[in-house]
């Protein structure tokens, strides 16, 4: 894989990051106010739906989006290099994965997506060849899968006990959804 093989990102690639990623910011707030802010259920409805309603959008719409514009996505981003392009390969099959159980579920599943997103975006921001906002980008990507994973693992009766749920949420979900959206409008404005 040479560097001087690497293609232009493509306006469709990085235009469905952003999307992606925005989607999942805006509906992660009636989600979780559905839901409400410890594992409990609240059973609210919000504009109609209920947390399952929301969940479905919110786990098929967003990671189907991001997959597939990274798919594409991927060898811009590796930089040519080999490790970062195979870790990016894994977090569009994890992330597909994931979107294919929450619709089998017809909800929100467990983050088991994250097991494998953690890992495959160290080593992305770890390996890439990309510099400056693209690669903090990838850098804060890892940070919040980590954390998310970190936070995924607390058990559940003390996670509870400070919201662990909702801080969760607002970093694995709207949080990594906004930096899928930034990296997106980032590969956008460097296209033009």
């Amino acid at each position: 894989m040479d560097a001087s093989t690497d293609p232009t990102p493509s306006t469709r690639a990085a235009a469905a990051l952003v999307a992606g990623g925005l989607i999942a910011v805006v509906s992660f707030v009636p989600f979780t106010a559905a839901h409400g802010p410890t594992s409990y259920n609240l059973e609210r409805e919000v504009l109609g739906w209920d947390m399952h309603d929301w969940g479905f959008l919110l786990g098929v719409l967003p990671p189907l989006l991001v997959a597939t514009g990274l798919w594409s996505l991927r060898l811009h981003l590796a930089g040519g290099r080999r490790a970062a392009f195979r870790a990016l390969t894994v977090i569009c099959v994890a992330m597909s994965l994931f979107a294919t159980m929450n619709l089998a579920f017809r909800a929100l599943g467990p983050p088991v997506d994250l097991f494998l997103l953690a890992p495959a975006s160290v080593v992305v921001a770890m390996t890439t060849r990309q510099h400056g906002a693209i690669r903090a980008f990838l850098s804060l990507l890892a940070a919040a899968y980590c954390v998310g994973l970190a936070i995924a693992l607390i058990p559940q009766e003390t996670s509870d006990d400070f919201g662990g749920y909702r801080i969760f949420g607002s970093i694995a979900y709207a949080g990594a959804g906004a930096l899928w959206a930034a990296l997106g409008a980032t590969l956008l404005l460097r296209r033009r």
